[in-house]
């Protein structure tokens, strides 16, 4: 993509040296100039069109199409790419084991990687005015011949059906005419119903359906291929793929068959280290309806209860703003190198806008600045502001995210104000150190509990502690019982048991299979566990084990064959005295482990302050003379990537 951005900065050079001779920019005039040698075959395109007065509107899509053309790009070696796709398309249509599949994927990407399949050109510099004639009137003819577009007026109809294509990368071939047939299913029986036979939603969902049929197979989403794909038919052939895969796959076979369609996503989940993207339909009624390519029809729920900081629509039309930003700034975060975007924020969510006074060092410095949101090592810069007047003011922000204010440069981001969160009732909360009010931390995690976490919480629901001086534990002492659903890490205290006992264990509640991820017994407090010989409950399989409770790596699970009557713990050979037993429940690896070095860092407006690293002896750290008021992370130095910013205060946590 690097030299995507390269070539970008070249486009807005051009039309910048272009636009500066006029009062009033003609996007059309600097859109042929920028064409250079292929202008004729653009102007070709609107002379065609122009002669008929019957084809007022198709002259005016050439027009959209045309003036909004520079800075869409295609691969440059064609039948490079080509090869690439057919050796794909090969190894998929091949009956492979899943694992064996992906290998076979890995190596073609690695043959074919190289300048010969990196080198980019732009759209306006190579577009066929045949190629240009042949997407119009394809697009025209669904349009205004076709049965699910006939609420679409002509303005939506230049975004929802009208590009050449959805994606950059995306071949100039036509994709139109193959991918028309593709996904039929039973979309031709629907204009036999009076209700159905104009309905973009009942279309949209038979399509939608066939796709999630694609998407059953239990096979590995991203981070496979090195090379993207955005060949139509190899992504309709491919057994996984990415969020994006799928939705440039619904929206090329969609808008083929003239149902319209659109992609939005969000650049930076405010609460995890991803970005997403989905599809927008507009149906019958004018609105938008929101689903997810290859996981949800339109209209059903999807990620119906994430915070999003920041929403846009990926567009054909230039965004002019944005575009502005790149002409007055040399250095610019990835997400606003594409000015094919516009932001559709509050069509998702009550929003706020933002006002922040430029602290005077910075003043006459910068032009624009930035909301970041975290992303569990770094600030990503998810929305712009210009600054007037010695304040920024950034609109349609979504709450209950922590935002950073920053500037860009050339070596990253710039901090310049406090974190702060807008919340529900669009109070704003700013957020910086007061060492002289400091506060002892105890933190348990180093991230938020997922809904992964939560759905296994009850497996130690009702589960003993029992401790016995005969092997079978038929003298065996109830120590303690978990009272309730659990899915952080907890601490047995054992302060009023005064007798040793040889034999200790944990015995799982009914229809839990003794679900635990780790078992701590300590015979002093503050020191490392103590161990002994392993005993309970065979477990039912080679990596559930009972072993697993005690090797140390809270992501081993301990799970016996059998939803009832599972044990595990430890034979001592001689009786001890027990001073406390820690556990952590099945989970996602981010509780605090005993062995694990961990860190706190406190924020203290310019950048991470680190309060210490420490060696956990057991499930928890206790941080003293922190100072209030700020945010913090956790960092484990020995294992896993997950971690996020919190607040805390009056002793609760609160993750961002």
């Amino acid at each position: 993509m690097k030299t995507h951005f390269i070539q970008t900065g070249l486009v807005l050079l051009v039309l910048l040296a272009v636009s500066c001779q006029k009062q009033q920019p003609d996007y059309l005039e600097e859109a042929l100039q920028f064409a250079g040698a292929n202008r004729p075959e653009l102007e070709k395109v609107l002379a065609h069109y122009a002669s008929d007065p019957n084809d007022s509107l198709k002259y005016q899509s050439a027009v959209f199409l045309i003036e909004n053309m520079p800075g869409h790009y295609s691969y440059k070696n064609a039948e490079y790419l080509d090869a690439y796709y057919h050796a794909l398309d090969t190894a998929v249509s091949l009956d492979y084991d899943k694992e064996v599949n992906k290998s076979i994927i890995e190596r073609i990407s690695a043959k074919y990687q190289g300048n010969k399949i990196q080198e980019f050109v732009w759209d306006s510099q190579t577009l066929t005015a045949d190629f240009l004639t042949d997407n119009i009137e394809r697009a025209y003819a669904v349009w205004i011949g076709g049965e699910w577009a006939t609420h679409v007026s002509f303005v939506d109809f230049c975004e929802y059906i009208l590009p050449y294509k959805g994606t950059e990368l995306q071949p100039l071939d036509h994709w139109r005419e193959y991918a028309k047939g593709m996904l039929k299913a039973d979309l031709d029986t629907l204009h036999f119903c009076d209700k159905y036979k104009n309905s973009a939603y009942q279309a949209a969902t038979v399509v939608s359906k066939e796709i999630i049929r694609l998407n059953q197979q239990d096979f590995p989403f991203g981070g496979i291929r090195s090379i993207p794909i955005k060949n139509i038919k190899t992504l309709a052939n491919m057994p996984y793929g990415a969020c994006e895969d799928y939705s440039v796959l619904a929206l090329a076979v969609m808008r083929s068959k003239g149902i319209p369609v659109m992609e939005d996503f969000t650049p930076q989940w405010p609460f995890q280290p991803q970005s997403h993207a989905w599809n927008i339909l507009l149906n019958n009624r004018g609105k938008n309806m929101i689903f997810s390519a290859g996981t949800s029809n339109p209209g059903e729920l999807h990620n119906p209860d994430e915070k999003m900081a920041k929403v846009f629509r990926r567009t054909y039309a230039i965004n002019r703003e944005v575009m502005a930003i790149q002409r007055a700034e040399k250095h610019l975060p990835s997400t606003f190198k594409n000015y094919f975007i516009q932001d559709v924020t509050d069509e998702y969510m009550e929003t706020e806008e933002v006002e922040i006074k430029i602290p005077a060092e910075f003043k006459n410095k910068y032009k624009y600045a930035y909301l970041a949101v975290f992303n569990n090592r770094d600030w990503v810069p998810v929305h712009y502001g210009k600054i007037k007047g010695g304040k920024v003011k950034f609109e349609k922000m979504g709450k209950m995210c922590m935002y950073l204010p920053v500037f860009y440069d050339e070596q990253g981001i710039v901090p310049f104000a406090e974190p702060f969160h807008i919340a529900i009732r669009g109070l704003v909360k700013r957020y910086r150190p007061v060492p002289a009010n400091s506060l002892i931390a105890t933190i348990y995690r180093k991230y938020f509990i997922a809904g992964h976490c939560y759905e296994v919480g009850h497996r130690m629901e009702g589960g003993v502690f029992e401790a016995s001086n005969r092997a079978d534990f038929s003298d065996a002492v109830t120590i303690y019982q978990i009272p309730r659903f659990t899915v952080q890490s907890g601490t047995v205290r054992l302060d009023t048991l005064d007798k040793p006992y040889r034999y200790w264990r944990y015995r799982g509640p009914y229809d839990s299979y003794c679900n635990v991820g780790e078992l701590y017994f300590y015979r002093n407090a503050n020191e490392a566990p103590v161990y002994g010989r392993i005993i309970g409950t065979q477990g039912s399989g080679p990596t559930n084990m009972k072993e697993v409770a005690f090797d140390g790596d809270p992501l081993s699970l301990f799970n016996t064959p059998t939803p009832l009557g599972g044990w595990v713990g430890m034979d001592f050979g001689e009786p001890v005295k027990i001073d406390h037993i820690s556990y952590t429940p099945r989970g996602d690896g981010n509780d605090i482990t005993p062995g694990d070095t961990h860190e706190l860092l406190y924020w203290d407006g310019h950048g991470w302050i680190s309060m210490g690293q420490k060696q956990a002896t057991d499930i928890k750290l206790v941080y003293e003379n922190v100072p209030a008021g700020t945010i913090y992370q956790i960092r484990n130095h020995s294992r896993g990537n997950d971690e996020r910013i919190f607040s805390y205060e009056n002793g609760e946590l609160t993750w961002w």
